[in-house]
């Protein structure tokens, strides 16, 4: 059954923010909406569904799906034609070309490749080839929970060293203290050869001082430097410039918020890489050429990612705002109302860590025991009340201050996308404030 909801009316208080005109700032008032040309483009969402958790999957407009399906029926019907004639891969050569202009990097330097998790196992693969068996590694606590186990399994034991990030609290300063604390503990010996480190952080959900971050690796001699930027492209202002990153390795998703098919991920590499399923082109480490060929496979995503890039390019909302923009601001204005409704403080710094992603400080009362970030949880959960009895998708977690504490603090990673509604906040609003009501009656 879906709570009824008060609407965030227009005269109810919401959060300014500046908008850039020749060099003018103007503080004018957050409006959700797309323009009139884009209105309709994500209409197949399923009805009566809050969708505010689009950091997990991403979502494509229907102008891109249509281009992706295209593709598909093209292959489907003749793939010999395709394959054997070139086609495909002339559609792959335009799709990196695309994602190479997007990301400002050299021709001949993107990859483009399932998702991060096969860009990540990429990378380990080189690491491991060129390790002495007393190298270290390093990550930072925030890192994406999937790469975790590689990780370990590459650098056992404290041949990893595992940065802890501090949230609630977060501010760049304090993270920058932790790294540069853990890189001079480690110099002795072969010291941090590797360093993976996160651009956009997914839970909890956060923007690092990424630039900062990787000069001091640089500067306290880490050989190469990964940067897992997969919430990055279409998300964060300055993330399309990879040459001026001073990174070896980067990879984003241009499925997560460049409006792309799933899945396509961009792997931008001045290293030697090889693809860890290579097929035809093995043998001679260049992860472009062999991206283009790991065996059969979908290739609609990344055909279409041409159609993605120019949509990115052409979408704005009812004030002229692009995505990136828009979805910064939303959240941000999204942010405050939940945040007077629910009585809470803000979980970090905000100005530095949020992007179109940020956590939200859930009210007391709440029980989050089953809330585990980023994984299934149980119907008793509060992620899965919120779908099921409101019909709203928002990534519910529980958080512990620091390893040493065991009470759980719960958040609401909220995902602010061009298609989230007035309504939709409302709803989030309202059914956290009932089940919170509830859980403290039951306890």
């Amino acid at each position: 059954m879906l709570a009824t909801t008060a609407a965030i009316t227009d005269d109810a208080p919401s959060s300014p923010f500046l908008r850039e005109n020749g060099g003018q700032s103007t503080l004018i008032r957050m409006r959700r909406g797309a323009a009139a040309a884009f209105a309709s483009d994500f209409a197949h969402h399923a009805p009566g569904v809050a969708r505010l958790n689009h950091g997990s999957f991403g979502a494509a407009p229907l102008p891109v799906l249509q281009a992706c399906a295209a593709w598909r029926d093209t292959w489907l019907a003749q793939p010999d034609a395709l394959y054997f004639a070139g086609r495909l891969e002339e559609k792959i050569r335009n799709a990196e070309h695309a994602a190479e202009t997007a990301l400002a990097a050299p021709r001949g330097t993107v990859a483009l490749v399932e998702n991060a998790t096969v860009a990540a196992a990429i990378t380990l693969r080189r690491w491991c080839t060129e390790t002495s068996s007393s190298s270290k590694a390093l990550v930072l606590s925030c890192a994406y929970g999937g790469l975790l186990p590689s990780l370990r399994t590459a650098f056992p034991g404290d041949r990893l060293v595992e940065v802890e990030v501090p949230f609630p609290g977060t501010t760049h300063a304090a993270i920058l203290e932790r790294l540069d604390r853990a890189l001079l503990a480690n110099r002795g010996g072969d010291g941090i050869a590797f360093a993976l480190l996160d651009h956009v952080a997914s839970q909890p959900a956060l923007e690092l001082p990424i630039r900062d971050v990787i000069a001091l690796c640089r500067e306290r001699g880490v050989r190469e430097v990964a940067v897992d930027a997969a919430h990055a492209v279409g998300n964060v202002a300055g993330a399309t410039d990879v040459t001026a990153l001073d990174a070896d390795v980067w990879w984003t998703n241009f499925h997560k918020w460049g409006h792309a098919a799933p899945t396509c991920t961009a792997l931008y590499a001045r290293v030697p890489l090889s693809h860890v399923v290579p097929s035809w082109d093995a043998g001679d480490s260049n992860v472009v050429r062999e991206s283009r060929w790991p065996g059969t496979r979908d290739f609609g995503a990344a055909v279409s990612l041409t159609d993605a890039v120019a949509y990115a390019q052409t979408w704005r909302s009812v004030d002229g705002l692009d995505t990136a923009t828009y979805n910064r601001a939303g959240l941000r204005d999204a942010a405050d109302t939940l945040k007077r409704a629910w009585g809470v403080d803000a979980a970090y710094d905000e100005a530095e860590c949020f992007t179109s992603m940020g956590m939200i400080r859930l009210p007391d009362g709440l029980d989050v025991a089953r809330d585990v970030p980023g994984v299934p949880s149980g119907p008793a959960s509060v992620r899965s009340r919120l779908r099921d009895r409101y019909g709203v998708e928002a990534a519910v977690g529980g958080f512990r201050k620091s390893t040493s504490e065991s009470r759980l603090e719960g958040y609401v990673r909220l995902s602010h996308a061009c298609y989230t509604t007035d309504d939709d906040i409302a709803r989030l609003r309202d059914a956290v404030l009932d089940l919170a009501d509830e859980d403290r009656r039951r306890l």
